[in-house]
């Protein structure tokens, strides 16, 4: 039995140890007083991250609260008994890129500086996980019909991001205000997109999606190639948080996992029908 504080071995670190050490093992968690203390427990099996419990919930969203966690306790116990799968394997597979653990090696100022750039990863893998959710939701068609839905959904995914990085850096020219008229030289589509309080709107593709009278053909086309031009937001925003890193290990580790992320998130894109329901009826 191995225990410790997460604030000095992060669940991320953890999590990733148990996956490169093939463990089948228990990691039980708790923060707070005994008497009102909150408690998750994670699975492994053979290294696979299965199964998470956080109070009441099960699953990725217990995963997602767990790894919200940056101080507690956690106990490490082998775990005999066959659970059941509840983790999805695609959060899985971003959780386990996480790497926050404290670094032995080096002087104190570089030791610190892996220190700030470990705790930057664990932040901005913990917010990826989560946004890992609605690109679930999109894969598995847990939306309305239509083109409209699934754009409103990816623009939430963005200001997501967005929301990330212009809180970490009071530099203007990462607001959506200045980021956009740049993009829009690049990418003609830019130009559908809006900004309202520094987040992007879609408030103007959304009407012209909805007003479209062309062919289905075409409306897949226009479909996509708004998306292509919020990825190429998302894209922008998640290059500038890979700025934040001082060492080239812990970039090169978040640029990778962001994107698989968005590789991701353009595949379900693919998969969505732009027809909306009315859309298919002959006038």
């Amino acid at each position: 039995m191995v225990e410790g504080d997460l604030l000095d071995l992060t669940l991320p670190s953890l999590l990733q140890a148990l996956t490169r050490e093939k463990s089948t093992a228990m990691l039980r968690l708790q923060r707070g007083t005994e008497d009102g203390a909150d408690q998750g427990t994670v699975y492994f099996r053979e290294g696979t991250l299965v199964h998470a419990v956080a109070g009441e919930t099960v699953g990725d969203d217990a995963m997602y609260q767990l790894l919200g966690w940056s101080d507690g306790r956690f106990r490490l116990t082998r775990d005999a008994d066959q659970q059941p799968r509840t983790v999805s394997a695609k959060l899985a597979s971003v959780i386990v890129h996480a790497d926050a653990g404290p670094s032995s090696a080096g002087t104190s100022s570089s030791t610190e500086e892996g220190s700030n750039d470990e705790r930057l990863l664990h932040d901005l893998l913990t917010g990826l996980s989560r946004l890992e959710q609605d690109k679930v939701r999109l894969e598995e068609g847990q939306l309305e019909p239509g083109s409209v839905p699934a754009l409103l959904l990816i623009a939430t995914v963005v200001n997501s991001m967005v929301a990330i990085v212009t809180k970490r850096c009071t530099d203007s020219d990462v607001l959506p205000s200045r980021v956009l008229p740049r993009l829009e030289e690049q990418q003609p589509y830019m130009q559908l997109l809006g900004e309202d309080a520094e987040r992007i709107s879609v408030a103007t593709a959304v009407g012209v999606l909805k007003t479209w009278n062309s062919s289905i053909e075409d409306r897949q086309q226009l479909f996509q190639d708004l998306c292509r031009a919020l990825l190429d937001v998302l894209a922008f925003y998640g290059n500038t948080a890979g700025t934040f890193f001082r060492e080239s290990r812990e970039r090169e580790e978040w640029r990778a996992t962001f994107g698989v992320f968005v590789e991701g998130l353009w595949a379900a894109v693919r998969q969505i029908q732009a027809a909306e329901p009315e859309a298919g009826k002959v006038s």
